[in-house]
């Protein structure tokens, strides 16, 4: 995140640059993101976030559930906006091969018709059990998108 510097106040007074905590341990910091909406804009925003989050070092898993299961379809429309450089299935695979999880809800995925086959390569199905597993991993921080 060049050129992105947010000042917290620290111990004393003094501030830390964001870069710099985000850094300090990021192993030990998993990132889990239900993600609900299947607006290919929001969508985009939510996966290029969690993407960014990832390559900084972080592991990150994204629970595709609602109609948000329609982001990681191999067809089907993706509306552009000017603002996107890739469509959201393009950034769910780019996340998968450079080391992201993408669980789905399998009733949600019923809903809309959607089958594993239907889905860009790598995305696995949620279960009890073990999508649990990545929300409660040891100092995992949740986020809803």
């Amino acid at each position: 995140m060049a050129g992105l510097t947010l000042a917290f106040a620290g111990p004393r007074g003094q501030a830390h640059d964001a870069d710099q905590i985000a850094a300090s341990a990021p192993q030990k910091n998993p990132l889990f993101i239900n993600m609900t909406t299947g607006d290919s804009w929001r969508g985009w925003m939510g996966l290029h976030f969690a993407h960014a989050t990832l390559k900084q070092g972080h592991p990150v898993a994204i629970f595709l559930n609602l109609d948000a299961v329609k982001l990681a379809a191999k067809t089907g429309e993706q509306e552009m906006k000017p603002s996107m450089q890739r469509a959201p299935r393009e950034i769910v695979a780019d996340f998968i091969r450079d080391g992201g999880i993408v669980l789905m809800c399998g009733p949600c995925m019923a809903e809309f018709g959607l089958k594993m086959d239907d889905l860009v390569a790598g995305v696995q199905m949620g279960r009890p059990g073990y999508t649990q597993s990545f929300i409660f991993a040891e100092n995992a921080r949740t986020l809803t998108w």
